[in-house]
């Protein structure tokens, strides 16, 4: 009797046990996917969802990579855990990437997240010389089926469908899976994360970018970080997320821009470098803050780990509207990256893999010792209550980036989600925890010395209170420093901007008081002196005089600021009472045309006002609309530059044809603007407009024209044919109140100086520029507007 031949078989069920265990969250998996695109030299990948929140929708992947043969799909593909990817020095073959791919399981992402996997991929004639035998694969693979139908995974029977595809002359090389029937029915709030965690797999181009701050020393600058290890001749990689998955442009640069301080960490085998720097937004607040540069040896300097680090840090709440808030909560944390793959959950909202948290709610009262060289404990010593100044994850944005070279120790769990917490990943934490400590200890002593600063001005000043004489300071009297403690009293809730104001108006009233104390104080004094020094002080009053009246004309200025703030609120508002209004102008409109005309003479002249006040009401509910719709403001979007004006130049219809104004528009028809939001872009036009109108008056002439700039973005002007203006003082008109309107116009109202700074400011959130410049001929005043790029788009 033969004995039976045994060996093993697998269960189909491996699938989806492998697919539960290697892979966390669904986010994870589809990750894992653009990372097999990474790997196959691809330099975009394109990531589209349809249907999700409905249920059985689809999310497709297509890359331009390399491709597969049918041959490649059966061996790496199709074969699970297999070793296609360890061959040699783990490079990609076109472009010597390093695979960021090792155990051979990524296809199983492909089954945790849909029930169906199609794949069509054309090789590259790298991996199939011969075009006579290139051929590419078409696949379906149909995980339930398999599962349901088939016990092991050699008897897949009609779940598995394979067929080769033969290759056009021209065809271009890449992969495309297309993921159908995607399980489960997703809640909006869990396509939001999924969204937000896939589009987060790769930095920010904004953080890998060199630091726009003025650095003393270009020594210790990182410069342009480069996350992955690529050759000079890799073009990149990016992802582009299309359909459910599209959420709009981040905000990572403003978001930086709010940001006080700047951490550099440079972690390698001959030391730890740490360099800190105050941002421009910190020294507009404190001026005496300033930069550091520290070093410490490497704890563990045969196996690292080694990497670089990059990381804002910002005080208080994020200022700049609900949209950018919501892009803190979701992007705020330390980050960490592997090959330009962030790893998760680290820098997650709830991961509090640094401690910060942790010490921000117990309130430490010191630091882990920091084992600095000599020189660099000299340049930052300890400074007392340090640690008071810890803050949480949110106020950190940031990145760790590590290589695989670098990273080699660090050990991954088995479900992509963190590294093991050994004594490599400990250094790790340590390292990082110390330029965040460092970080800390900066901010602290800028505090420290301000107030030190504060503290001697306050000491230097004689509160004798009696009058001065050429040998004594100048003092104040009792009632003046009283009158000061309770103004700072008052003060200790107002914002900053108020208490500068009040501060200053008390300062230029302490400053008039005493140089009246000193002019009374010549009596007696030689006359020849006294004469010197009555003049200046003659001077010195007509100066202080002259501050007094900007400075309680800046206060007048920022009250009306408030008042227009809270009209701008009520106006916005008032988008709902305008369709009211139009829909009762309409009914008058149809009663007016249901009168007979013979009635009365007054039919025809009602039904034309009633007309009026009908197309009036249109344009206003139309711009509103515009302007403060939730569309108008949800997310940044590129506008063809050809559509800008088609709602300013709605609204102010009426006035151009009264006026019998020729408009002319000369647009390059295919330019799109960079990323912004659409309200921001209507304002723009219509205050531009609504100047060139009152300027061209009566059968003036505006031109509006524009295309691209020779930095990559745009530029577009207004011109009008009215009155120029003197190019040597147009920067007066870019101050807030400063109007060359001095009559009120019937149909546009009287210019308040507004239009222009509101302008600018929208512009210089996007790093544009706004000015007057030499008119086309033919025109009299031209303002031209500059739109760069989105810096570091990639």
């Amino acid at each position: 009797m033969n004995s039976p031949e045994f060996g093993f078989t697998v269960d189909t069920h491996l699938f989806r046990e492998l697919g539960e265990l290697l892979v966390g969250r669904d986010s994870t998996a589809l990750v894992e996917l653009v990372k097999n695109s990474y790997d196959a030299d691809a330099t975009q990948v394109i990531l589209r969802g349809e249907g999700l929140i409905r249920g059985k929708g689809q999310i497709t992947v297509a890359d331009d990579g390399v491709g597969m043969t049918p041959d490649i799909f059966q061996s790496a593909f199709l074969r699970i855990a297999g070793r296609y990817k360890e061959g040699g020095a783990r490079r990609s073959p076109l472009h010597n990437r390093q695979y960021t791919g090792a155990k051979g399981v990524g296809r199983l992402s492909a089954h945790k997240l849909a029930e169906e996997l199609h794949v069509l991929s054309y090789p590259n004639s790298l991996l199939s010389p011969s075009s006579i035998d290139r051929e590419g694969v078409s696949a379906s693979i149909d995980w339930k089926a398999l599962e349901e139908n088939s016990a092991t995974l050699d008897q897949v029977g009609g779940a598995l469908r394979v067929k080769s595809v033969p290759l056009d002359p021209g065809q271009a090389p890449g992969t495309t899976m297309c993921l159908k029937k995607v399980r489960g029915k997703w809640s909006p709030k869990k396509l939001v994360d999924f969204v937000q965690e896939v589009s987060s797999c790769l930095p920010p181009a904004e953080l890998l970018d060199a630091p726009s701050l003025n650095i003393d020393n270009p020594r210790w600058v990182l410069g342009e970080i480069k996350p992955w290890s690529q050759t000079s001749e890799d073009p990149g990689f990016k992802i582009k997320l299309e359909g459910e998955l599209n959420t709009g442009e981040p905000l990572w640069m403003q978001l930086i821009d709010r940001s006080n301080w700047l951490l550099e960490v440079d972690a390698q085998a001959d030391g730890v470098r740490f360099a800190i720097h105050p941002t421009r937004q910190e020294l507009k607040r404190n001026p005496r803050a300033q930069s550091y540069y520290l070093r410490r040896e490497h704890p563990d300097p045969q196996n690292g780990p080694f990497f670089v680090a990059r990381i804002y840090s910002r005080e208080g709440p994020v200022v700049g509207g609900g949209s950018l808030a919501d892009f803190a909560d979701r992007h705020s944390g330390i980050r960490m990256y592997m090959e330009g793959f962030r790893v998760v959950p680290y820098g997650d909202p709830h991961d509090d893999w640094l401690g910060l948290n942790r010490d921000y709610v117990r309130r430490v009262r010191g630091f882990t010792q920091i084992p600095l060289d000599d020189w660099s404990t000299d340049v930052l010593p300890e400074v007392q209550q340090e640690s008071f100044k810890i803050r949480g994850n949110r106020q950190y944005i940031g990145g760790v980036f590590l290589t695989a070279v670098g990273g080699a120790a660090l050990r991954p769990v088995v479900n992509r989600e963190g590294f093991l917490q050994d004594e490599v990943f400990e250094t790790l934490r340590l390292l990082v925890r110390n330029g965040v400590d460092l970080l800390i200890r900066a901010q602290a002593a800028a505090t420290e010395e301000s107030r030190g600063v504060s503290t001697n001005e306050a000491e230097s000043e004689d509160h004798s209170g009696t009058l001065p004489n050429p040998n004594t300071p100048l003092t104040t009297t009792p009632v003046e420093d009283s009158a000061a403690v309770s103004d700072k009293d008052e003060d200790a809730d107002d914002a900053p901007s108020v208490v500068s104001r009040r501060n200053l108006k008390y300062s230029l009233t302490k400053a008039s008081l005493e140089l009246t104390q000193v002019r009374g104080s010549l009596d007696g004094v030689d006359n020849s002196i006294a004469e010197t020094v009555a003049r200046q002080v003659e001077e010195a009053v007509a100066a202080v005089d002259a501050a007094k009246e900007s400075a309680e004309k800046e206060e007048s200025d920022y009250a009306m600021l408030q008042v227009l703030a809270g009209v701008g609120l009520q106006f916005a508002a008032f988008v709902h009472e305008v369709n009211g209004l139009l829909s009762q102008a309409q009914q008058v409109r149809k009663l007016a045309e249901a009168l007979p005309v013979a009635a009365s003479d007054l039919v025809k002249p009602l039904r034309l006002s009633s007309d009026a006040l009908c197309q009036s009401l249109a344009r206003q509910a139309s711009y509103l609309t515009e302007v403060v719709g939730p569309d108008a403001r949800r997310r940044r979007k590129r506008i063809p530059l050809h559509d800008t004006t088609r709602t300013s130049l709605q609204l102010l219809d009426s006035a151009v044809r009264q006026r019998g104004i020729e408009v002319v528009e000369d647009f390059e028809p295919t330019v799109k603007t960079p990323p912004i939001f659409p309200a921001e872009l209507t304002i723009i036009f219509t205050n531009l407009l609504t100047n060139a109108v009152k300027a061209a008056g009566e059968g003036g002439k505006i031109l509006i024209s524009g295309g691209p700039s020779g930095d990559g973005g745009i530029e577009f002007r207004v011109e009008n044919s009215g009155l120029a203006v003197n190019l040597t003082e147009s920067e007066r008109w870019f101050r807030p109140f400063e109007s060359t309107t001095t009559e009120v116009d019937v149909l546009l109202g009287q210019g308040m100086g507004l239009g222009l700074p509101i302008t600018r400011r929208i512009v210089s959130e996007y790093s544009g520029r706004v000015r007057f410049v030499r008119p086309s001929s033919g025109y009299a005043t031209a303002v031209q507007i500059n739109l760069p790029p989105r810096k570091g788009s990639r």
